[in-house]
């Protein structure tokens, strides 16, 4: 990578400038006015100097003490604003920065949240360029535009500075030294590149080291006191870290006898020049002024150079390009994806609308599914009808399938072969925006939002989000509305203790509001009702309860209950098996038992927990 180049600069100010063009002119304005208020200044300390002493000695051709004051004042005033701009600009450009940072997060989440399939979320080339857009130290972009008016700065401030040494003294020393100070740049750049280079690149080690830096934070403390290991936790984090460090430090020791190598270069160019204009005023070649202007502007060339912000900027363009292209890589790879959030072209078949499908059923015909960079199946040729209005229960071990099932039937996978059909339309015929508001899901590993009680039962229908009605009724349902009103601040209480006033709800209680979540968006509209575990962080009386209350729940609803606990299914219209990706088994939970297959074993093999009286099992 080379110094930054003019075009750099334009790109990314091109950029800040349609996200933020109030801000960004006035940032970049002040840039070019603080770089040129500084050579001005070092001119009229030149012209002041060079003045004093004819002016003091009153001879006839110095400057009159009118002039003289005028310039006195021009010099003062010209350093007031020197010393405010920095404030000024420093506002200028957090409004910037703040403005580049909104866009910057839109622009990197919105290409990754905006199809209604996650099969990109899973692709490693979309995940390395969504990387490359946020820049190794997160939202490079902005960084690089936080860096890019110093730059601009920078090498306005070298510019003049140079274009003062070459007018009062010498042009090619004036070229010399301008040369001289890229080349400090040069290598200084090099130096900051290659220690981030060699942090940010140890990504094992740098995770490794996080992780137990967080355990010891937030993750896991009642275990780490428990089982005494603080010490221990202790040791292996500087461990860990020392570990990662280490290349670090090697380049930096690498790079020592060239940094200092390249600083006496530097220095001693600086040094001759300042020696050059000395032997030329005592020798009577060069009058005061000159002197006077010439030497501080040879110290200002040598201090322009700015290697940090060079590597920022260039870093920032990188990711800016990774960022403006990555909406074009999940394009490219995942057309079914991204195709869902364009819009209708003539050339493109409109969706077909939902209303209030299913009104028939919905069928898995023939459906496999294998997921990015897996070697096997998890569905294989798997055939199920779901009629509308059914309560179907679908049980089966760990990782026959049951998941992924949902996830097809939300939509958010597309099956590897076959197709699944709504009322005989294929579901990626159907607007799958719409056909998702119609699937209302609890999930095993369901969101637990830091924010209210309310929010976190209306955002399983935002744009209901002021039916209040409608989230008490969700909420008794669900049987969590008498936990939530005797909160602190009721339906106001913020749901993690992290926050003032905020509490935290147990596992069980946590369920039961993903479950009035999942109950407020039917409310809403949504007509196919999915329990994932729904029971799993349950008491026994909790479960008891949704046993009890299932089919009141269900009803009038397509449902669909996935349950390792038989007594939460037992009460379904149809249960199915899933094993091997297939459906191997179905029927009501007494035909199941006289089937005497799987199910009835694993329904015997569980039940012999829950005996009752006289030793016999209640089938």
């Amino acid at each position: 990578m080379g110094l930054v180049i003019v075009a750099d600069v334009f790109t990314l100010i091109g950029y800040a400038y349609r996200v933020a063009r109030g801000s960004t002119v006035l940032t970049f304005t002040l840039a070019i006015v603080s770089a040129g208020i500084g050579v001005f200044l070092t001119y009229l300390v030149g012209q002041v100097v060079g003045a004093v002493p004819g002016v003091v000695a009153d001879q006839a051709d110095a400057m009159s003490m009118v002039t003289f004051g005028w310039l006195l004042a021009a010099l003062l005033a010209t350093f007031i604003v020197q010393s405010v701009l920095p404030a000024i600009r420093q506002v200028a450009e957090w409004s910037m920065a703040n403005g580049v940072a909104r866009d910057i997060g839109v622009q990197v989440t919105d290409p990754l949240l905006a199809p209604h399939r996650i099969g990109h979320l899973e692709d490693t080339e979309v995940q390395d360029q969504q990387l490359r857009a946020k820049g190794k130290e997160g939202y490079q972009v902005g960084i690089g535009l936080r860096e890019l008016p110093h730059l601009v700065s920078s090498r306005l401030t070298l510019i003049g500075s140079a274009i003062l040494v070459g007018r009062m003294f010498s042009w090619p020393l004036a070229v010399g030294l301008a040369a001289v100070t890229f080349l400090m740049e040069w290598h200084r750049r090099r130096v900051v590149e290659g220690e981030i280079d060699s942090w940010w690149g140890l990504t094992e080690g740098q995770r490794r080291a996080w992780y137990l830096f967080n355990l010891g934070m937030k993750d896991a403390p009642k275990e780490l006191r428990v089982f005494g290991l603080g010490p221990w936790l202790v040791q292996r984090y500087a461990s860990v870290w020392l570990d990662a460090i280490q290349p670090v430090w090697r380049a930096r020791r690498r790079g020592t006898v060239k940094a200092a190598a390249v600083a006496l270069i530097h220095l001693g160019a600086h040094s001759a020049a300042i020696l050059l204009v000395g032997r030329a005023a005592l020798a009577g070649d060069l009058p005061l002024t000159q002197v006077a202007t010439a030497v501080p502007a040879i110290l200002a060339v040598g201090m322009s150079y700015n290697g940090y912000a060079a590597v920022q900027v260039k870093r920032g363009l990188t990711a800016y390009v990774a960022m403006r292209k990555l909406p074009q890589v999940i394009e490219e790879r995942h057309p079914e994806s991204a195709a869902i959030s364009a819009p209708i072209s003539a050339a493109t078949r409109a969706p077909r609308p939902v209303g209030s499908m299913p009104r028939e059923a919905v069928r898995f015909e023939g459906v496999g599914f294998r997921y990015p960079g897996a070697e096997v199946d998890v569905l294989k040729d798997l055939d199920l009808e779901i009629p509308a209005g059914e309560a179907l229960a679908l049980v089966g071990v760990n990782g026959a399938g049951k998941s992924t099932l949902v996830k097809l039937l939300a939509g958010v996978y597309k099956p590897t072969s076959g197709r699944i059909t709504v009322d005989g339309v294929d579901l990626q015929d159907l607007d799958l925006s719409a056909w998702q508001r119609r699937v209302a899901a609890i999930v095993q590993d369901f969101l637990r939002f830091p924010l209210s009680a309310t929010d976190n039962v209306v955002l399983g229908s935002a744009e209901h989000a002021n039916d209040s009605q409608a989230v008490s009724v969700a909420a008794t349902k669900a049987g969590i509305a008498d936990v939530i009103e005797a909160l602190p601040a009721g339906w106001d209480t913020v749901l993690d203790k992290t926050y003032d006033g905020g509490v935290d709800l147990s596992g069980g209680e946590w369920q039961r509001v993903a479950l009035a979540r999942a109950l407020f968006a039917v409310d809403a509209g949504a007509g196919v009702l999915v329990l994932d575990e729904p029971a799993a962080a349950l008491d026994v009386r909790a479960e008891a309860e949704l046993v009890e209350r299932y089919l009141d729940l269900t009803s009038g609803l397509t449902s669909l209950i996935i349950s390792h606990r038989f007594s939460v299914v037992r009460d379904a219209h149809r249960i199915c098996v899933l094993d091997g990706g297939q459906i191997v088994e179905s029927g009501t939970h007494k035909e199941l038992l006289a089937l005497d297959g799987r199910y009835a074993a694993m329904f015997e093999l569980q039940a012999e927990r829950y005996l009752v009286e006289g030793g016999a099992v209640d089938a």
